[in-house]
């Protein structure tokens, strides 16, 4: 007999086995783990929804179930109902998911299926549906630090009991971005192709696209729970933006403040593009403000030198807007 044939396994060979063991070992621990934590979760989530209690929002998540596995961890829910008590306002919509990295638990994803009905206390209502509605969020040990949502294909139908018709909203694309920066609060949001109609499907505004970008001061930890308050506030318009396919475009940016009734102060750099047609448009919108749009387009002409565009200072007071101090408008309380 060869020596060959009687010698044990070559060091390789152990090696190879001994790694396969370790594999299987620490893919059973891995396991193991990631589903003693999901039933932890859903221990939680249980003692959370689907419960009558006390608190001031009841939440029903059907058919509560974990999820993600390997990679991620997460919850799922076949129906989703959130009911406020103290407004009497209730929210449904369809499925639920949401799920974090099992290496950044702190950054998760949540998506929500459509149709969504909301009844409103004071006998108001509003119905939407979308292609995809997706938001994400990262969160420290303060609470949430980001939050961003996106939306596709989003239709919403308005009733209420102080509109005098249905009002019918949907966008292309929209989104929204929520930051707390160092204690301020950032926030970012855009809409493409935006149409508002009524029932008879007569449009109330031109399809549009507009963004707006904003700074709230010391507003941050609204992120981490903290409410409101007062409304007084002040902050810093970065920008805001409209345009409409047929060239149609506005820009405003500047510093404001808003006192505890709700009025907003400040003076703002607006630029306007196609001075011609935003007359055209603003008058098409506000019929009954004919002469008084007419007469701002004079003034904006005037200053524009020949050009079809403008760049100008807007003072607003207590929601009072003038231009070269003519009275233009107002803005009701917030």
């Amino acid at each position: 007999m060869a020596a060959t044939d009687i010698a044990g396994p070559s060091p390789v060979s152990r090696k190879i086995r001994w790694l396969g063991i370790a594999l299987v070992v620490i893919t059973g621990l891995y396991s193991a783990g990631w589903f003693y934590v999901a039933s932890k979760i859903e221990t939680f989530l249980g003692g959370v929804v689907n419960q009558t209690g006390p608190g001031a929002l009841n939440i029903v998540c059907e058919k509560l179930s974990t999820s993600g596995f390997p990679f991620h961890i997460g919850f799922s829910c076949g129906r989703t109902v959130v009911g406020d008590q103290n407004s009497g306002n209730t929210v449904s919509a369809g499925a639920l998911t949401a799920a974090a990295r099992i290496y950044n638990p702190g950054t998760a994803v949540v998506e929500l299926k459509g149709p969504a009905d909301v009844a409103l206390e004071d006998g108001g209502s509003i119905q939407a549906n979308w292609q995809q509605l997706r938001a994400s969020f990262r969160a420290n040990f303060s609470g949430l630090a980001t939050l961003s949502a996106e939306g596709k294909a989003l239709t919403v139908k308005l009733n209420s009991p102080v509109l005098v018709d249905t009002l019918l909203f949907s966008a292309k694309d929209s989104q929204l971005h929520l930051r707390n920066n160092s204690g301020d609060l950032d926030v970012a949001a855009s809409a493409a192709d935006f149409s508002l109609t009524d029932t008879t499907n007569a449009p109330l505004l031109p399809v549009l696209s507009s963004s707006v970008e904003f700074t709230l001061a010391d507003r941050g930890t609204v992120l981490e729970g903290a409410v409101f308050g007062s409304k007084a506030m002040k902050g810093t318009l970065t920008s805001f933006k409209i345009e409409t396919p047929d060239g149609l475009y506005g820009e405003m940016s500047g510093p404001f403040t808003i006192d505890d009734e709700g009025y907003l102060s400040g003076t703002f750099k607006a630029r306007l593009e196609k001075l011609g047609l935003w007359e055209q448009t603003l008058r098409g919108i506000f019929p009954d403000a004919g002469d008084t749009i007419s007469g701002v387009a004079t003034l904006l002409k005037g200053l524009a030198k020949g050009k079809d565009e403008v760049t100008v200072n807007l003072e607003v007071n207590d929601g009072a807007i003038s231009l070269s101090f003519l009275p233009i408008g107002h803005i009701p309380p917030i």
